[in-house]
Order: C-alpha cells, then sequence, then structure tokens
C-alpha cells in the first residue's frame, strides 16, 4: 500500500499499528500540561456520571438507568464489575457484538440517575468531541536538545477520571489487536495552537478503552464513539532486541522536535452500531426504580422520596418516579406505580 500519496490508505497504515489501550500496566488521557481544564469552570461538557470504570482496567459510558456500553478487548465478563457515580455495580448480563469491539453490560440493581443516548447521525467527521476517561494526565515530557515532542505515561498516579477535547477527522473500518473489526472514528494530538488543535486538546491511552468520545446534539451531549486504540512508538531495549513500546504520546517528531507528527488515536464508532445498541439494549421493567428487576417496597421508597416533586427532567425524571415525563411526581404517576406493584422480571 502506497501510504504517503493516498489519505484514506494513511489512515489505515497507522492504525494498522496502533496498540490496544486496554493492554498493558499503565493508564490514562494524556492531555498537554498548561492546557487541562478545570472541571469546576468547564461545565460545557457531559457529567462526569456518564462515565465509570469496568473492572480496574478500562472505562465505559452509562446509556441506560440500567446498562453501560463498553468494548469487548479489554476482557472480563460476569465476575466483573463497574464502578459509576461512586457506586460499585455486578453485572448481570453481558452482550457482545459478532464482529466489533463493542459490549454491553446490564447492571444489578441499578438505576442511574444520569446517561446518555447514542450520537446516531453519520456526520461526525470534523466535529468536535469530549473524550472522557478513567486514567491520568501526562508525566514527564520527553524532549529533544531541550524541545518537547511529546510526554510520558505517568504510571504511578491513581486512576481518576480527565476529560479533554479532539476533533473526529475521519471514519475507517479496522481491526484491533483482539481481531474484531470494527467502524472506527479517528483522531490526532496536535500541539497547542498547532494544526487542528482543539482548547483541551488530548489523546487516549491505556485503561482508557471503552471510555466516550461525546458530540452535542440538539444540546444534550451524546456518545458518538468508545475509545479503542493510540498510535504506539518501538524502542529496542538493547541493539539486535526486539521492539518494546514505549508508555508515550507524541505531537511533534522525535528527531526534529519543531516538526509536527501528530499521534493517531481511534474510538469505535457508535453510529455504524446503532440498531445492534437498540435491539440489544434491555428494559427496564416498569415500576423498577431500583434496578433490582422486581416492584416491591424498596422501590416504594425511592417513589415516597421523589412524591410531589415538580423539577423532574430528562432523561431520569426523578429516577423513573415521573412515569409520565411531565415533571411532576404525582396521583398519575402513584397509579401507574400501583398497576406494577409486585410484578418481577418473570411477569409474574
Amino acid at each position: 500500500m502506497d501510504c504517503k500519496n493516498n489519505n484514506s490508505v494513511i489512515l489505515l497504515c497507522v492504525a494498522a499499528t496502533m496498540l490496544s489501550i486496554a493492554a498493558g500496566p499503565v493508564s490514562g488521557l494524556v492531555l498537554h500540561p498548561g492546557g487541562e481544564p478545570n472541571l469546576a469552570v468547564w461545565t460545557d461538557r457531559p457529567s462526569e456520571n456518564v462515565v465509570g470504570r469496568w473492572g480496574s482496567y478500562a472505562s465505559c459510558v452509562a446509556i441506560a438507568p440500567n446498562c453501560i456500553i463498553t468494548t469487548r478487548h479489554q476482557g472480563g465478563g460476569l465476575s466483573s464489575y463497574v464502578e459509576i457515580a461512586g457506586v460499585r455495580y455486578t453485572i448481570s448480563q453481558i452482550w457482545e457484538h459478532e464482529t466489533a469491539d463493542l459490549r454491553l453490560a446490564k447492571l444489578h440493581g441499578a438505576n442511574l440517575g444520569e446517561f446518555v443516548d447514542i450520537y446516531e447521525h453519520t456526520n461526525e467527521s470534523g466535529k468536535q468531541v469530549v473524550l472522557a476517561g478513567y486514567g491520568v494526565a501526562a508525566g514527564a515530557p520527553v524532549e529533544t536538545a531541550g524541545t518537547t515532542y511529546g510526554y510520558e505515561w505517568d504510571v504511578m498516579s491513581p486512576r481518576t477520571l480527565h476529560m479533554g477535547t479532539n476533533q473526529v477527522e475521519n471514519p475507517v473500518s479496522d481491526s484491533n489487536l483482539a481481531g474484531l473489526v470494527s467502524d472506527v472514528l479517528v483522531g490526532d494530538f496536535d500541539g497547542l495552537g498547532e494544526g487542528g488543535s482543539t482548547q483541551y486538546e488530548s489523546i487516549a491511552a491505556q485503561h482508557d478503552s471503552g471510555g466516550g468520545w461525546f458530540i452535542k446534539d440538539g444540546g444534550a451531549w451524546k456518545v458518538a464513539a468508545l475509545m479503542r486504540a493510540v498510535e504506539p512508538h518501538f524502542e529496542p531495549e538493547h541493539e539486535g532486541e526486539k521492539d518494546y513500546i514505549l508508555q508515550e504520546s507524541w505531537f511533534r517528531q522525535r528527531e526534529h522536535p519543531t516538526v509536527p507528527d501528530a499521534d493517531v488515536h481511534d474510538g469505535v464508532r457508535i453510529s455504524s452500531y446503532t440498531h445492534w445498541i437498540e435491539d440489544t439494549l434491555p428494559g427496564v421493567l416498569a415500576g423498577d426504580l431500583t434496578g433490582d428487576d422486581q416492584v416491591d417496597g424498596a422501590d416504594f421508597s425511592v417513589f415516597a422520596r421523589h412524591w410531589g416533586r415538580t423539577d423532574c427532567k430528562s432523561p431520569d425524571w426523578c429516577l423513573g418516579s415521573d412515569n409520565e415525563g411531565d415533571g411532576d411526581v404525582d396521583a398519575f404517576d402513584m397509579a401507574y406505580f400501583g398497576e406494577h406493584w409486585l410484578d418481577n422480571d418473570s411477569g409474574l
């Protein structure tokens, strides 16, 4: 393949050398030092409560009161856990796409107060996205002759939620190291003020797999992709030995550190799999306000706490107590709740 003369092939050639970002012992969403957002001030972004951790080695996004979406290449299963909005959940069911790097998981006992819709449009190219995943910030800069060309990944820092921005360059189709063929959205890591850099320019790193690329649509943030892979850099430990992967992100050339050369990363494209997601996404049992697949006294306690409220809003509608979605919890909602009293997931 001629990677120099065909733009569509360039992306495929780069993607073919990418590193699956769930493998290995390190983690992080890398931002430029001095260019990190202050999450207390930066409000035009998705809620922190819609992004969670898949076990100790990946990230995920809440897309329903009882369900998250993530990638599948990181492994794990029903014995894994999801931690989201400060609560740890066990997993009751998992659905995996036959060919794509996608996984849905139902959380036992979850009735999440915040979640996002999926982005179904195919106009992602050129749009700015917010990246969000559980990892650490950039570590020490790497330099040539005193000029910074990238950053190490800080492997000693604790994993915390980081958010940044990027821009969608182009959708492509590619396989990752697990052999899963997925449609993906591609972005790159420009230097601040260089190329197509965004305000909080960032790039995914290990353990950000399954974290979200979010696009604002109709005033609401929606998940448009799940972080999947990042361009690696190889270095022989000793002359003549096999290459190992540097835990670094670069935005310029190492040999010529004044020349821009943005690392590439990608995310599984949600718009290519909307039908599978919508057909697979588990429903919520009517009247079940605690997420345990039955309607009983625990649900009534939730309903009672919200009784009389007039400020219920989408998407959670007072944790489902406002069944009508009209903003209040009143006698009509009580009647609906009573109709489903003692229902369970078997309909008995």
